[in-house]
């Protein structure tokens, strides 16, 4: 194994600046991302009771497709104005914890995976 990627799998590399991710502003599927592109979001420290990790991998399934149609009319976001506070679609992943804040660092380590469902 190289030693880049060695650093990169127990979460370790540094860290950019920004990340890439790909808002939900509204039902339907020209209103991902602005323009129909991915935005550039700052990479925040952990709060005490938080972890930052790194999204491995992520599956879409039949529910996301629900939300791309309703939009904020879908049931489990009451309603609620995507062009203001938005979401993103995705909710099974695998992940690496990158960094761990002060209050999780008994239970959590940087470099372990998990996956959420």
């Amino acid at each position: 194994m190289t030693k880049k990627y060695e650093l990169y799998r127990t979460g370790q590399a540094p860290l950019p600046d920004k990340t890439w991710s790909w808002n939900m502003y509204g039902a339907g599927i020209e209103n991902i991302g602005r323009n129909g592109r991915p935005e550039a979001f700052p990479i925040p420290e952990p709060a005490d009771n938080q972890l930052l990790v790194r999204v491995d991998s992520v599956g879409m399934c039949f529910s996301d497709v629900k939300l791309i149609r309703q939009g904020g009319a879908h049931p489990k976001l009451y309603n609620r104005n995507l062009a203001a506070e938005p979401t993103r679609l995705g909710h099974e992943a695998a992940l690496t914890i990158i960094k761990v804040g002060k209050d999780l660092q008994g239970d959590y380590q940087p470099g372990q995976r998990l996956a959420i469902q």
